[in-house]
């Protein structure tokens, strides 16, 4: 009988300290060397299991965009048939809903995509299809607004959002929280009642 392989449970494991080490220094700083330390394996261990750093940073990316569209798959699925909108504020600003090392990880990658036009093109993909979910949203609670209005009101919410997501890694944030979650609802009411 052949011996289980352990090479799914390695690249996970490889992947994780991947985006740790991105978390910690950035997509530039995350080594072979750091990853290879945070795993706990050996150098040839990543290479065999994953490959070499181009198909890491590959791999990484593909996981990370995959998640992510994962997410706001499960949102969409989880908003209520009516104020989906406030709804989806209400959420995204309860304390705990923001993963600190991903805010990290993100912040890393656009800072990155500043000289790396590929990823610029993935990561604002992934920001229009951020900002697709507040717009869906809002089409659904107010069918009759123009649809301008209802993209600038889904950009505000946004900037709003990720404005309160960034200082997350901060530590305890829930003045801002609280006040941000309040300036998106007082956005949101600029279109009316739905």
């Amino acid at each position: 009988m052949p011996r289980p392989t352990l090479k799914k449970q390695r690249r996970e494991q490889i992947l994780d300290a991947f985006e740790q080490c991105v978390a910690r220094y950035g997509l530039a700083g995350a080594t072979l060397e750091r990853v290879s330390e945070e795993a706990d394996l050996a150098r040839p261990l990543i290479r065999h299991n994953v490959g070499n750093r181009d198909e890491l940073v590959a791999a990484f990316m593909d996981r990370f965009f995959e998640r992510s569209t994962e997410v706001m798959t499960s949102l969409r699925e989880h908003l209520p048939a009516r104020d989906k909108a406030q709804a989806l504020i209400n959420w995204l600003f309860q304390p705990g809903a923001s993963d600190p090392r991903l805010v990290l990880v993100s912040s890393a990658l656009i800072m990155a995509a500043a000289y790396e036009p590929a990823l610029a093109r993935q990561m604002r993909s992934w920001m229009d299809e951020f900002t697709g979910l507040f717009e869906d949203a809002l089409k659904a609670d107010f069918p009759r607004t123009d649809e301008q209005q209802l993209h600038m009101v889904a950009t505000g919410l946004c900037g709003i959002y990720l404005n309160y997501e960034s200082m997350t890694p901060l530590g305890p944030v829930s003045d801002l929280r609280t006040s941000s979650h309040d300036a998106a609802l007082a956005l949101l009411g600029t279109l009316g009642s739905s």
